[in-house]
């Protein structure tokens, strides 16, 4: 009997999917951040192309856990890689510094970006069809208070 609503173990297993690929993606922005200047430039277009294929990924899978505020997400990512196209053509000119502020602010935007993907996809993991708002913050509140603090 084939189902199209998702079982109890399968939200668990995207969402973890989506962790890794999130902490595999801030792996590689620090490596290239602590890297030499001649492989930031060289390396940043394929930066921009792996953060293109993550968050290609990461609205797949919130699309499949039916996240309600999907297109807001995807709103911000595109905010995001606008901006990395932007800087693009000047790292690859040689702007290092430049390149290097890009790294450190994208880091910080995907950590805070990680932090509320996390609490709003656990709880539409977990959440029934219908619920009340009152019962809504007060699990965003339960979670958000007992999350590791681990990026």
């Amino acid at each position: 009997m084939a189902t199209t609503r998702a079982t109890s173990t399968r939200p668990r297993a995207l969402c973890a999917a989506l962790r890794h690929g999130r902490k595999m993606l801030c792996r590689r922005i620090a490596a290239m951040a602590a890297g030499p200047d001649d492989t930031l430039g060289h390396g940043f277009a394929a930066l921009v192309a792996a953060v293109e294929a993550a968050f290609r990924h990461e609205e797949l899978i919130m699309e499949t856990l039916g996240y309600a505020r999907l297109r807001a997400h995807r709103e911000e990512n595109a905010v995001v890689l606008s901006a990395l196209h932007r800087v693009l053509p000047d790292v690859e000119r040689g702007d290092h510094l430049l390149g290097r502020q890009v790294l450190t602010a994208l880091d910080e935007v995907l950590a805070l970006h990680r932090l509320s993907g996390d609490l709003a996809l656990a709880l539409a993991a977990r959440a029934p069809a219908t619920r009340t708002r009152g019962r809504a913050a007060r699990a965003t509140l339960h979670s958000a208070a007992h999350r590791p603090h681990t990026r």
